[in-house]
């Protein structure tokens, strides 16, 4: 779900960068740092994903203790 939005928004700049941006070596970079971006937002979204699932899974643990034998 997240990946899809990230990947439609970065989608859209490189579209940006394509139709305003003339001179090809810099569109090539400018493309470049596109994707960098795109990595980097999927890797955090991956990770506090990662995160949120581990609090929830221990958050029973905090509200109702194992008894002890």
């Amino acid at each position: 779900m997240f990946n899809t939005l990230i990947d439609t928004i970065q989608d859209s700049k490189k579209t940006i960068v394509n139709t305003f941006v003339t001179d090809k070596k810099f569109q090539a970079e400018l493309i470049k740092l596109v994707d960098a971006q795109t990595e980097f937002a999927k890797g955090q979204v991956k990770t506090t994903l990662s995160i949120a699932e581990v609090l929830v899974k221990n958050a029973g643990d905090l509200v109702y203790p194992k008894k002890a034998a």
